[in-house]
């Protein structure tokens, strides 16, 4: 297949992480892979990114926006408006218009490695002037059918502003996944988990536009070759790590509860986006560590007995993935990507959302256990399988390829 993909991979989260190996693994398939990132999404501090994908052809826009100075719109107000309101204005593909007319010559077929509405508008206008199908990938849910996003419990006054103004933009969101089906151009829909569909109903909006859907499992995978030499589920050291973008939505903000209700130190890593929110990590029992390079992370996440996760927000969780990989048990939220990735694991411990005593109350039981019982539930067939399967990026690359090739004839 000729794959022409629409991906950030300037992106730094596990978006990134995703679209890089999954893009390498189809062409190790042996695919033709072309990406383009949208001049609103390049990010010139980290040009470096685009050296590292191997095999995968960048787009000569993307370089034109390197060199040429284009600076990311991300995390911007105006971003955050624009990017809600493609369908009153989805004729408008600003800068981004020139991509129509340097496509490459050969295209079987157009995938949005994304679940923002904004790359739909784009991916829509390219897979239509192609005549291609196009598929896109959820992360997370590009919309949903209840009020907000459930950020007014931990940001307050703050929080129902932003869920009040979702409510209204998921409309939006929502009508331009319509329109695209309803087009006949976007085919099809993937997520790497069941969460972005239990959010959004796509699944069962999409039959009504014959339009298909799936699950892929496994939808996300970690190097098992890198982390695996850090792997250790005895002689833990007496500790509990959290990691993640350290952002309100991730459980900033429960942090320093949760810290005072452990019977030990709370080890955190990760990178703070806004320095208001450092006094969160300057209370007792938090030893903030920062951005820290992989090999001392995953060494950190190792050593500690229990790696606590109160996240709101996640599509799969690539950390939870991380650290059962790295053999740390986990307690986190009980949030649908957790429950339906992981439910059922035994050194996944799920919580009641927003029950800061209880997750601290289970790592501290986390922390209790003796060796050998630690060990057992590491090692459990269960475990065992869920990690095999997922230790892989060409099996997500396989389930990838399945999907889009049953759209090109």
């Amino acid at each position: 297949m000729n794959i022409f993909v629409i991906g950030n991979i300037f992106n730094t989260s596990g978006v990134y992480t995703h679209i890089k190996n999954v893009t390498e693994e189809l062409v190790k398939l042996g695919h033709s892979v072309t990406l383009y990132t949208p001049s609103f999404l390049v990010d010139s501090s980290r040009k470096k990114v685009v050296e590292e994908l191997k095999g995968v052809e960048i787009h000569p826009l993307v370089y034109f926006y390197l060199e040429n100075g284009v600076t990311t719109q991300i995390r911007t107000f105006r971003y955050f408006i624009n990017s809600h309101m493609v369908y009153f204005n989805w004729g408008n593909l600003g800068f981004d218009k020139k991509i129509l007319d340097e496509l490459p010559s050969k295209v079987d077929i157009v995938y949005d490695m994304h679940e923002d509405a904004i790359t739909l508008r784009l991916s829509y206008h390219i897979a239509k002037k192609l005549g291609k199908p196009l598929v896109k990938l959820l992360h997370d849910e590009p919309f949903r059918n209840s009020f907000g996003r459930g950020y007014r419990h931990f940001l307050g006054l703050k929080g129902w502003v932003y869920d009040s103004m979702m409510y209204f933009f998921y409309k939006a969101d929502k009508w331009a996944f319509l329109r695209a089906m309803r087009d006949g151009v976007l085919r099809g829909i993937a997520s790497v988990s069941p969460s972005a569909f239990y959010y959004s109903g796509l699944d069962k909006v999409s039959g009504k536009y014959g339009v298909k859907t799936k699950v892929y499992k496994p939808g996300n995978a970690f190097d098992k070759d890198i982390l695996f030499k850090y792997r250790k589920t005895r002689n833990k050291s007496d500790f509990a790590v959290f990691y993640a973008r350290l952002v309100p939505q991730k459980g900033l903000y429960e942090l320093p509860k949760i810290a005072r209700e452990l019977s030990t130190k709370l080890v955190v890593c990760g990178k703070l986006y806004n320095e208001s929110d450092k006094k969160f990590l300057e209370v007792k029992g938090i030893e903030y560590k920062g951005y820290l390079p992989y090999d001392e992370l995953y060494s950190t996440v190792a050593n500690a007995k229990v790696l606590i996760y109160p996240s709101h927000q996640d599509g799969f969780s690539l950390v939870v993935l991380d650290a059962l990989a790295l053999g740390t048990t986990v307690v986190a939220y009980d949030i649908p990507a957790i429950r339906f990735v992981y439910g059922g694991l035994k050194p996944v411990k799920i919580v009641r959302e927003y029950d800061v005593k209880g997750m601290a109350a289970v790592a501290n039981k986390v922390k209790e256990m003796n060796e050998q019982d630690y060990e057992d539930e590491h090692n459990d067939e269960k475990v065992r399988q869920f990690l095999d399967l997922h230790s892989k990026w060409e099996n997500v690359a396989k389930e990838t390829e399945i999907f889009l090739s049953s759209f090109v004839k």
